[in-house]
């Protein structure tokens, strides 16, 4: 019964059709990396990471809470990081939207030479929440 009532939730909260029958479909057509120091006392400050840029939708299903997955890369092509980031925006199908995901680093900023960023899941927009 437990199951029963977790699945109808689910599927309430993300109804099918599900992103996974779409992989790929959500493709970045632009990206950068950006660096911004903030401070995060009034004696200290931080590093950020922003991933920025432009996303298109290939399906026919529009989307909403697209989770980024985000990784990091130095010079010979190790990865020294990853994160993922979430937006809250809705991306209908064939349009494109911007994004924008923070990340705070944990390697040294002159270790990251290079990212790759993608879409990993998003939820179908006709969902209740």
């Amino acid at each position: 019964m437990g199951l029963g009532i977790s699945r109808f939730f689910t599927r309430l909260i993300n109804p099918p059709p599900y992103y996974d029958e779409f992989l790929g479909s959500i493709k970045i057509v632009d990206s950068r990396m950006n660096w911004v120091e903030r401070e995060k006392e009034p004696s200290s400050k931080e590093n950020l990471i922003y991933i920025t840029g432009v996303i298109t939708n290939q399906s026919p299903v529009a989307w909403r809470h697209i989770e980024f997955e985000c990784r990091f890369f130095d010079t010979n092509g190790t990865m020294i990081d990853a994160a993922n980031g979430f937006t809250y925006f809705t991306i209908q199908p064939n349009d494109h939207s911007a994004f924008r995901v923070s990340v705070v680093p944990t390697a040294p900023t002159n270790q990251y030479a290079s990212f790759k960023v993608s879409a990993t899941t998003a939820w179908n927009v006709r969902g209740w929440f």
